[in-house]
């Protein structure tokens, strides 16, 4: 509504309200990119190939939020944005092979580095996903289960705490301890070791440098984050519900 001169004097106008540029408080948040398929590939090279698709849709919004907010959380790993096929490429070679190798310039050793890694491609996924002008923004919690239950990403992240849980129980039951206690360690639910022990040790699908790795943090008594970094507690017991395990 508005005051406008008229020949009677001034008036009210009511000017019509498109609410275009309003987000709707109500409508449900969505990702601007819509992935062709969310199923992943068990095979390195073909896995890698889905990641980089996912990420070539979601750069151009990553780069309308880099324009209007001028800044990006993605660096951790010692590389930027530029690098983010190749840390992808990274996180499948390992998700699917344990495969340690890296290249050159990072800002740590793997298998920390996978920690770093994965904040920087979640960053970008968060980044570019939370960047439409003018939508609805979402809730920490939205941004979690989109990541973690629609994303290919999401789904490999999941596979790369596996490989590394794998790890950290096997050194963990040859240092002696009951199921009980490994559970502590890895803060784990009760039993969880209990459950998946037998089939770690007939198929650990782990390499023997993340062994050593992994038996050198707890020689050192250090505090063994590494495992229950990659996935939040949140989203641990929910990766039966990503989107490609009901197909």
């Amino acid at each position: 509504m508005a005051l406008a001169d008229q020949a009677s004097g001034p008036v009210l106008v009511d000017y019509p309200d498109d609410g275009g540029d309003v987000p709707d408080e109500d409508q449900a948040w969505s990702c601007p990119v819509t992935f062709p398929t969310p199923v992943p590939e068990g095979e390195s090279g073909a896995l890698t190939a889905q990641l980089q698709q996912e990420a070539q849709l979601l750069r151009p919004w990553f780069d309308e939020g880099l324009h209007s907010r001028g800044r990006t959380t993605v660096g951790t790993s010692g590389k930027g944005v530029d690098a983010i096929d190749e840390m992808l490429e990274i996180l499948a070679r390992f998700a699917v092979n344990v495969d340690m190798a890296v290249p050159d310039g990072y800002a740590h050793p793997m298998p920390q580095l996978l920690r770093y890694i994965t904040d920087d491609v979640r960053d970008f996924y968060y980044e570019a996903a939370t960047s439409k002008p003018g939508a609805v923004f979402p809730s920490p919690n939205d941004l979690l289960e989109w990541f973690f239950l629609t994303t290919v990403a999401g789904e490999v992240f999941y596979q790369v705490r596996e490989k590394l849980l794998a790890s950290d129980m096997l050194v963990l039951m040859a240092k002696g301890l009951d199921d009980e206690l490994i559970d502590v360690h890895l803060s784990l639910l009760a039993g969880t070791t209990a459950e998946s022990a037998g089939g770690i040790l007939r198929h650990p699908g782990v390499g023997r440098d993340l062994l050593q790795k992994s038996a050198e943090v707890f020689q050192a008594a250090q505090p063994n984050r590494l495992s229950w970094t990659i996935v939040p507690i949140s989203m641990r017991d929910r990766r039966g519900e990503h989107i490609s395990g009901n197909r």
